[in-house]
C-alpha cells in the first residue's frame, strides 16, 4: 500500500514584497489601486511639446510616435475634433540611458495630409500596419498595410487598404504580437460590447489578416477599450479602458493570458493612471517603456512619460518533514509553470527548508520528491496559496503477499 502526503498549516507562506502606499512624490511606491504585480517609477519625457505625443511602436531601434507637431510635417490646418494640427508619424532615437532624441519625420510615404494613427510592424520589420483618417471624416480610421522595399532605407511600397476597413466604423491602434501571428486592434464595429472593443485576428503568410474575434467580456465593457499591447512572451495584455471602474477617463490595465483566455483586468495604479486619460502603454526594453497622458494639461494634448517597472515577487517558503515531524533534508523541490515547464528546482537544505520567488499572477505547480517517500504535487493558483504549511511526507510501504497452499 502507498500513502499520500498531507499538507498541514505551519510554515509555507506567500506574500507581496513590502511596499508602502503611494506618496505622490515617491512614484515607485505601490498604492492600493495598483493590482498589476509591478511597481512603477515614472518620469515625464523631455521631448514633449504643446502638442500631443503618443507612443506607437519600435522600428530599427527607433521609437515611432504619433504627434500633431508640425516640424517637417505635411499639410496645414487643424483637426476640428482635437483642435490640434493633423497628426503625422515621427521617430526618435532611443539613447542608452533611456532618453530620446528630438523627433524627426518618420516617412514621407506613409505621412499624408490626413490624420496618421498608430502603426505596428511585423517581427522582421518588412511589413507595416498603419491607420489613417481623412480630413473629411476625422473620426473614421481605416487600416492599411505596406511592405518595405528590399535593401531600401525606408521606401514603403504596395500600400493596401485591408478588407476589415469600413465607412461604417473605425479601426484603430494596431499591434502585432511578438511572434508575428496575431494583429490586435480596437474598433467600434457593431455587435461588440459597446463603444470601442479590442479584437484580434490571425496574420496570414502574405501579411493579410484573417477573420477577427472579439477578446470577450472580461476585457471589453460597455465603455471604450483601446490601445492593446502584448508582451514578448504574449502572456500579458496591456490596454486602456474607460470601464473596469477606471478612476477617470482612460486608465491603463493589465490582464494575464491563461491558455486562450484572459484574466480579469487589474489597474496599474496611481503612479501611471490619473483622473484624465492615460493611454498607449508599451515596453521598449525589458523593464522600461512609455505611455501617454493628458494629465496636468489644460488642453487634451498628450504628453509622453517614461516608466521603469519592478516586479513585486511573492515569496514561497516551506519545510519538508516526515509524519512524525522529523525534517527531511535533500528532498527535491521542482517548480513548474502553467505549461508544465520547469522554472526552477532546489534541494532542501540541512533544515529541510526551501524558498522560491514567484511572479504574483502566474499559475504554478510544485512537485516534491524524496527517495523512500511518496511524491507530492500541488497546483498553486495566484493569490490562493496557504499562509503556512509543512509538507509531511509518508514513506512508501512495500506490501508482500504469501501464497497459501491448500
Amino acid at each position: 500500500m502507498k500513502f499520500t502526503i498531507h499538507v498541514l498549516c505551519a510554515l509555507l507562506f506567500c506574500t507581496y514584497t513590502s511596499y508602502d502606499k503611494t506618496d505622490p512624490v515617491k512614484s515607485t511606491k505601490v498604492d492600493a489601486l495598483n493590482k498589476s504585480g509591478y511597481a512603477f517609477n515614472v518620469k515625464v519625457s523631455q521631448i514633449n511639446s504643446n502638442y500631443s505625443e503618443i507612443a506607437s511602436a519600435m522600428f530599427r531601434n527607433k521609437l515611432v510616435i504619433v504627434s500633431s507637431k508640425k516640424i517637417g510635417g505635411l499639410g496645414s490646418g487643424v483637426d476640428p475634433k482635437t483642435k490640434e494640427p493633423y497628426t503625422d508619424l515621427f521617430c526618435l532615437d532611443v539613447e542608452e540611458n533611456g532618453s530620446f532624441s528630438q523627433p524627426f519625420l518618420f516617412s514621407r510615404i506613409l505621412n499624408t495630409k490626413g490624420n496618421e494613427g498608430k502603426v505596428a510592424f511585423s517581427p522582421d520589420e518588412h511589413t507595416v500596419y498603419y491607420t489613417r483618417s481623412e480630413r473629411d471624416n476625422v473620426l473614421n480610421y481605416k487600416l492599411y498595410k505596406a511592405e518595405l522595399k528590399k535593401n531600401s532605407q525606408g521606401k514603403w511600397i504596395n500600400e493596401t487598404e485591408l478588407a476589415i476597413s469600413s465607412d461604417d466604423y473605425s479601426v484603430e491602434n494596431p499591434h502585432v504580437s511578438a511572434d508575428g501571428k496575431f494583429l490586435f486592434f480596437s474598433s467600434n464595429m457593431k455587435d461588440g460590447f459597446g463603444g470601442f472593443d479590442i479584437y484580434m485576428a490571425r496574420i496570414n503568410k502574405d501579411g493579410s489578416i484573417g477573420s477577427h474575434v472579439n477578446l470577450g467580456g472580461k476585457i471589453n465593457t460597455e465603455s471604450d477599450e483601446k490601445y492593446p499591447y502584448t508582451t514578448d512572451d504574449n502572456k500579458e495584455l496591456y490596454f486602456s479602458s474607460e470601464g473596469h471602474n477606471s478612476i477617470g477617463g482612460y486608465d491603463i490595465f493589465i490582464s494575464n493570458r491563461k491558455q486562450i483566455a484572459y484574466s480579469k483586468p487589474r489597474n496599474l495604479g496611481r503612479a501611471i493612471n490619473s483622473n484624465k486619460d492615460d493611454i498607449a502603454f508599451m515596453i521598449i526594453n525589458g523593464d522600461t517603456g512609455v505611455f501617454s497622458s493628458n494629465k496636468g494639461k489644460s488642453t487634451n494634448a498628450y504628453n509622453m512619460y517614461h516608466f521603469k517597472s519592478e516586479m513585486i515577487y511573492k515569496d514561497l517558503q516551506g519545510v519538508v518533514t516526515t509524519q512524525d515531524n522529523k525534517i527531511l533534508p535533500n528532498a527535491t523541490i521542482v517548480l513548474l509553470n502553467d505549461e508544465g515547464e520547469e522554472v526552477e528546482r532546489q534541494t532542501t537544505s540541512v533544515d529541510a527548508s526551501y524558498s522560491f520567488k514567484l511572479k504574483p499572477y502566474d499559475d504554478y505547480e510544485i512537485v516534491i520528491k524524496k527517495e523512500g517517500f511518496e511524491a507530492y504535487t500541488k497546483k498553486l493558483a495566484p493569490n490562493t496559496f496557504p499562509e503556512k504549511s509543512v509538507v509531511k511526507m509518508e514513506p512508501k510501504v512495500e506490501v508482500s503477499y504469501n501464497t497459501v497452499k491448500h
